[in-house]
């Protein structure tokens, strides 16, 4: 695979429900904070919301100019999924290039994350992308989730 096969380009709102096909799949949605299976109407009043929040940034990933996946950084966390059928051959990783550069230009100099701690890819995928394991996070006194950082160079 090259570099110029992934390409991000802006959330438009004909993408939403290709958002939310993404968001509902099962692995997605056991990833997520909410696991519940999301509604048409529930997914575009979150993502009008997200429209009117300055500190979001939104980005389909394309492969060979299919809609493959989605990310999203609201007020400096990063949140991303790609379809089951394209994930473990790279795109993440390129995508992730690619995001990393848009937000050097605009200024943004650090990241955050959450991966749950039961989540199917392994940590070891952010840890390869330039991600700091800070620690676990506590949910009701067990441990959820690594807290991550980015530091953006």
């Amino acid at each position: 695979m090259e570099r110029n096969d992934v390409v991000l380009r802006n959330v438009k709102k004909k993408d939403w429900r290709f958002i939310l096909e993404i968001r509902n799949q099962e692995e997605v949605r056991n990833a997520c904070h909410d696991t519940l299976v999301i509604s048409l109407e529930e997914h575009f009043k979150y993502m009008k919301k997200l429209q009117n929040n300055s500190n979001t940034f939104q980005w389909i990933i394309t492969f060979n100019d299919l809609d493959v996946g989605y990310v999203k950084i609201i007020d400096n966390e990063l949140g991303s999924s790609i379809l089951e059928k394209y994930r473990r051959r790279g795109i993440g990783k390129l995508s992730y290039d690619l995001v990393f550069k848009k937000l050097k230009k605009n200024g943004i100099k650090k990241l955050s994350a959450q991966v749950k701690l039961d989540r199917s890819t392994p940590i070891k995928f952010e840890e390869e992308t330039g991600w700091l394991n800070k620690g676990i996070i506590y949910k009701n006194g067990k441990p959820y989730a690594y807290e991550l950082e980015k530091i953006i160079v």
